[in-house]
């Protein structure tokens, strides 16, 4: 997540002054706009700075990746806003009216909305938070960052330092701007988006080319490396090849990680992929692979399954912005329900600490590595239809081991696992679907019957169907329950047993 630097503003010390009046009535020392050659208030040599660093800007603007950093942006706005007449913007003349803190507020959120636009960047509020668009991608920004950048864009217009830096004003400088950007711009199409150091890659139909950014994709990341037609990975192929021999699970994988840049309105497939097996399987390699991929922590987030579903639903706030959520676990308790709104792109309830609940709508997809696949789940065909679950089987001895094989592959082969990716994600939007593969298959089907306590009840204790011999539900019940007790498996409630027994075809009679 990227912050915003404040360059031209201290922070406040103790002992500093305060605000003596009302916010309502607060009135600063407010500069007349700068006459040519007037230095104002401002240090000696003022202007000979800012003109190198917009010289600075401009060569930067001349290099390849043709913008600028987000962290950068207040620094090189602040250099653009010019001293401001308050007085003159607020209508009030030379009349003995006082400026009222409102027309500061005011004043200074419109200038710097103007800097935005002429710029052609953006600024966007966004389930209360806001986001810069830097000319290529979409970055949120935490809330002190911005308050800091209006307070020194305050002062950089005229205002007074012992207001301009002053905790309240900043505060209310921050809910003014909250309440003029504009939400986020929406481009309903059905396209997929890859965004890349070199552009955009567009991929619509039969078609795929490669543009320019544009602003109102709100694209919220970048992948760091750029677009390379024919770029090969015989590293990754070789790799692929090895730990995961079948080929229809290699191909399940990689169309997995196209369907990461898909959005639900292009098409929406409600799975999860769980990447399962214990020992030296390769399961690692792979995690930072993907990692560096995406672009590390800016774009992929790590949190349980269990903390992704609990209640308070800090965690899933997170979610917002980022390509996916990979995780190496996802034992624990879980919310099914939740977890079911999860996977399927639908909108869940979320919240910051000390933020107002909100609705997220626009969040990544979930990835976990497992070595051992939750055991106390909803054994329901809804729950089950969202697993993908592709089965590392291949244990590599420790003589044929590559600990920098993951290093190898990120330092010249990315461009070449985003082309095998991208054919994995035309396949995908060719078959409106994951190629079926008869490995994953399997693995579900036996992940169902191992989290059936009741089918391996009956089965492990050699129940049966009879005509003639009758065994009372509580009896049987009893014997469950300390069956599980002995297996260390977690028994269903009396009601749920009787509903899996008529499942398996047992007939039961009051």
């Amino acid at each position: 997540m990227n912050g915003l630097e404040q360059r031209a503003a201290e922070p406040l010390k103790r002992g500093d002054g305060c605000l003596s009046e009302p916010m309502e009535t607060v009135s600063g020392n407010v500069s007349e706009p700068l006459k040519p050659g007037d230095g104002g208030s401002r240090e000696p040599g003022f202007m000979a700075v800012l003109e190198r660093e917009l010289d600075a800007f401009q060569s930067r603007l001349n290099r390849p990746e043709g913008v600028l950093p987000h962290t950068e942006l207040p620094a090189f706005l602040c250099g653009l806003l010019p001293k401001v007449d308050f007085r003159k913007e607020a209508g009030l003349g030379r009349s003995n009216e006082k400026l009222a803190g409102r027309h500061l507020l005011v004043t200074c959120v419109e200038k710097v909305m103007e800097a935005v636009a002429q710029q052609r960047l953006g600024a966007c509020s966004h389930h209360g938070c806001i986001w810069l668009y830097n000319g290529a991608w979409w970055s949120r920004t935490e809330q002190g960052a911005v308050e800091s950048f209006l307070g020194a864009a305050a002062e950089t217009m005229g205002i007074d330092r012992f207001t301009a830096r002053h905790y309240l004003f900043r505060e209310q400088l921050m809910k003014q701007f909250l309440s003029v950007a504009p939400p986020p711009p929406s481009r309903e199409n059905e396209k997929v988006l890859i965004n890349l150091m070199n552009g955009t890659f567009e991929i619509g139909g039969s078609q795929m080319r490669l543009r320019r950014p544009e602003r109102d994709d709100f694209l919220t990341y970048r992948l760091p490396f750029g677009y390379e037609e024919g770029a090969d990975c015989p590293r990754f192929d070789a790799y692929l090849n090895t730990v995961l021999p079948e080929r229809s699970q290699q191909l399940v994988l990689l169309e997995y990680l196209g369907y990461l840049f898909v959005k639900p309105r292009v098409l929406k497939l409600e799975k999860t992929l769980i990447l399962y097996g214990t020992g030296a399987n390769g399961k690692s390699v792979l995690f930072e692979i993907v990692n560096a991929l995406l672009g590390g922590s800016d774009n992929v987030s790590h949190f349980s399954l269990q903390n992704l579903t609990n209640e308070n639903g800090y965690y899933r706030a997170m979610l917002g912005g980022k390509l996916v959520n990979y995780a190496s676990e996802m034992t624990g308790r879980l919310d099914a329900a939740i977890f079911k709104q999860l996977v399927s792109g639908e909108p869940v309830d979320a919240r910051l600490p000390y933020g107002e609940p909100f609705t997220l709508s626009h969040y990544g997809k979930l990835i976990f590595n497992c070595n051992e696949l939750p055991r106390m789940v909803e054994h329901t065909h809804a729950f089950f239809r969202r697993f993908l679950i592709i089965p590392f089987g291949v244990t590599i001895p420790e003589e044929q081991q590559d600990r920098g094989l993951a290093g190898k592959i990120i330092a010249s082969e990315l461009p070449g696992v985003l082309n095998r990716v991208l054919e994995g994600l035309q396949r995908l939007l060719q078959q409106r679907g994951f190629t079926h593969s008869e490995g994953v298959e399997l693995q579900l089907q036996s992940y169902r019957e191992e989290t059936n306590s009741v089918a391996l009840f009956m089965q492990e204790e050699r129940y049966g169907v009879s005509t003639d011999r009758h065994l009372a539900v509580g009896d049987l019940y009893a014997a469950y329950r300390s069956y599980c007790l002995g297996a260390g498996c977690h028994a269903v409630t009396k009601r749920n047993f009787t509903g899996r027994l008529r499942d398996m075809g047992i007939i039961i009679e009051r």
